[in-house]
């Protein structure tokens, strides 16, 4: 079993790579993909808690079916940022994620870049989108700042992580490239 733990900012393209690697995979891999709606919604109320428990609760329910690939949408890296810590709190987490071969997938994005993929996205998807953005601040700009120090805080993270990782830019989106080079990481664990 291989585990892929997806991490960046929103609008990095998550979601489209861990979809570009569903469609590619179909048919080959039984796969599991558990979504921010598993994974980070149900605590982002409780921003300061380290929430260590329910990561290994999520990830002991993930393997219950023992997929061949876990695709995970954020986890422990983006409640450690929320939560202002380190990662030492979350070396349980990694060592209960060890066994399944795990990488963790991080999409940056060129800070200078950021308010455009802000706007591309409110166009793009579900009107909720643009009421996130205006809760982190009023104009494009103060949310691009508040994306380029995330950003920048979930790099300084996962540099703390035991874990391997792989950083790929999607600046230029190239998504499909993206995934194509995911699959091939996958294949030669």
């Amino acid at each position: 079993m291989n585990t892929l733990v997806f991490e960046g900012i929103a609008t990095s393209g998550k979601s489209t790579v861990i979809k570009q690697l569903q469609s590619s995979l179909e048919g080959k891999l039984k796969i599991r993909v558990a979504g921010e709606d598993e994974t980070h919604e149900p605590i982002m109320s409780n921003r300061e808690e380290l929430h260590t428990d329910f990561y290994l609760d999520l990830l002991s329910q993930f393997t219950l079916k023992h997929p061949d690939l876990l695709i995970v949408d954020r986890f422990y890296l983006t409640q450690a940022l929320r939560a202002k810590t380190n990662l030492k709190p979350y070396k349980k987490v990694e060592a209960a994620l060890r066994p399944y071969n795990p990488m963790t997938i991080f999409l940056t994005v060129e800070p200078a870049t950021i308010a455009g993929r802000i706007d591309k996205t409110v166009q793009h998807r579900s009107p909720e989108w643009e009421s996130h953005f205006a809760s982190i601040g009023g104009s494009r700009e103060e949310q691009a700042i508040y994306y380029i120090a995330q950003q920048k805080s979930l790099l300084e993270l996962l540099k703390q992580s035991t874990l391997p990782y792989k950083i790929f830019d999607t600046t230029n989106y190239g998504y499909e490239s993206i995934a194509k080079e995911i699959i091939g990481l996958i294949e030669r664990r």
